[in-house]
């Protein structure tokens, strides 16, 4: 039988699919993302296509059987639709049975004893990964043998950043990017070190049946069209103003990111991703304030900070986050030298942080100062020292911080670009102890086994930045607010002349 596929048929996602399924060291394919990202009608075009091509048998399965017919069941349906391979199928209840022998089985997962039986399948797909549970998967991952170039598709939405999903299978992985490219530029395909697993993030800027296709045509009435797809301006509508009703649910729904599902005891309690993020870029009139926290895993941070001129506005415009083996000074100075070589940056640069010195991690050598190590490493730029003898009170700057961000300090604002990923999700995960202090607690990464606290490290850097660059301001806090009124008529040192 002669089968003619379209370009027109399919989504991004699906070329990139159909292309790793051709390299047999490729064992699992991980897709998740936001809704309406194509995740689940590109996988299924993919096997709908290889059952009928390939003559390659599928078995799919979602966590309950109950509902395979309003998910899974309509999702392959579409697929032959969409394909137009319908013809080849004879449907049946939970099976499709291709006219060349080939079969796509539709089961639900109520114990782990399910999981028998799919070896003779050369293709496994997990749908909502993350409702099963991790014994589950695993038993998926022993039970599919026997065939070249077997593999296990899984997608889901990240829902919950402590969910075993990325825990213990994603973390379990270092991977790096790859040539493939997604038309969302937070999208990525990724591939693992080992090169048996992929990873894809996709979000509904992916599918072109939400935003149209970038090909177009012009209608009789002159009007520019998407040549195929769909553009879907009242669901685009919802996904935007649900930014600003809900982040988290923003976050996770839309942009596909790993989120929250619970909330309270937070330590940045009046942080709000949705109004402190945004686009704050260098700006080259301004001087450049690094800030450090003396940490080495699971990264050694810095952020990049800019007051403005009338010393009422804060940014955080960059940060880096060493992770092992670059969690050290030296390449630390060097990827700072690159950005401010890259921005050209001509004004004053300063060098602030922890005053505390750790000398049993790997950044430095027993009697080296790491504010030392930094301004040597950074002399091109002539940095200037500006560290304290010793740390802000946590208790009073954490509430100097959260009245800043709640409004509460007159004139005074933060903001952070919304490019600084690692720290926006520091400032949103760091939880508060009994104390009132930051809940160290630490946890043992998967792959080194190394002992570390997970979060607090950017929480610090944030504190350090306030107390320094709204110095005035602290210091009238700190005295119950007394006179604070009168503190913006005195004169005092501008922060970007020191």
């Amino acid at each position: 039988m002669a089968i003619t596929l379209r370009k027109k048929y399919f989504n991004p996602l699906y070329f990139i699919l159909n292309d790793l399924i051709k390299d047999n060291t490729i064992r699992t394919v991980l897709v998740y993302g936001g809704k309406s990202s194509a995740k689940t009608v590109s996988i299924t075009q993919l096997l709908t296509k290889e059952a009928v091509v390939k003559q390659s048998s599928s078995i799919a399965f979602r966590k309950e059987s109950t509902i395979i017919p309003t998910t899974l069941k309509k999702s392959f349906n579409l697929a032959m639709d969409l394909t137009f391979l319908y013809p080849a199928f004879e449907r049946q209840d939970r099976r499709y049975l291709c006219n060349n022998g080939a079969e796509i089985i539709l089961k639900g997962l109520d114990d782990s004893e399910k999981a028998k039986g799919v070896e003779s399948y050369k293709y496994l797909y997990i749908d909502e990964l993350n409702q099963f549970e991790q014994a589950e998967y695993e038993q998926f991952n022993l039970s599919l043998r026997g065939i070249e170039g077997q593999k296990i598709f899984a997608s889901w939405n990240p829902v919950d950043e402590n969910s075993w999903v990325k825990t213990e299978l994603v973390d379990k992985y270092e991977f790096v990017d790859t040539e493939y490219k997604l038309p969302c530029d937070t999208s990525f395909v990724k591939k693992s070190t080992c090169g048996k697993v992929v990873l894809i993030k996709t979000t509904y800027e992916d599918n072109y049946w939400i935003t149209g296709s970038p090909e177009y045509v012009v209608n009789e009435k002159g009007e520019i069209i998407s040549d195929y797809g769909y553009r879907d301006e009242n669901l685009i509508a919802e996904y935007i103003s649900l930014k600003t009703k809900n982040y988290n649910s923003y976050r996770v729904n839309v942009l596909g990111e790993w989120g929250k599902v619970t909330f309270g005891g937070e330590f940045l309690k009046c942080w709000n991703s949705a109004t402190h993020t945004g686009t704050h870029p260098y700006n080259p009139d301004l001087a450049i304030y690094l800030f450090f926290d003396e940490n080495v895993n699971p990264y050694f941070p810095v952020g990049f900070f800019q007051i403005s001129k009338d010393e009422k506005d804060l940014r955080l415009v960059h940060i880096i986050a060493a992770k092992n083996p670059n969690n050290k000074v030296s390449w630390m100075c060097r990827e700072i030298s690159r950005k401010l070589t890259e921005w050209k940056h001509q004004e004053h640069l300063y060098i602030d942080g922890d005053a505390t010195s750790q000398k049993d991690d790997v950044k430095l050598e027993d009697g080296d100062d790491m504010f030392r190590l930094i301004s040597n490493g950074l002399k091109e730029f002539k940095p200037i020292r500006r560290t304290s003898k010793s740390n802000p009170s946590v208790r009073m700057s954490a509430d100097f911080v959260n009245s800043i961000l709640e409004g509460n300090v007159k004139d005074l604002s933060i903001g952070v670009d919304s490019s600084c990923k690692i720290a926006i999700k520091d400032f949103e995960s760091t939880m508060e102890d009994k104390n009132g202090g930051i809940d160290k607690r630490p946890v043992t990464d998967p792959l080194t086994k190394v002992s570390y606290q997970p979060f607090g490290h950017y929480v610090d850097i944030l504190r350090y930045a306030c107390v320094k660059l709204f110095n005035r301001e602290y210091e009238v806090y700190q005295r119950g607010g007394k006179a604070f009124e009168n503190v913006v008529s005195h004169k005092r040192v501008s922060r970007n002349s020191w």
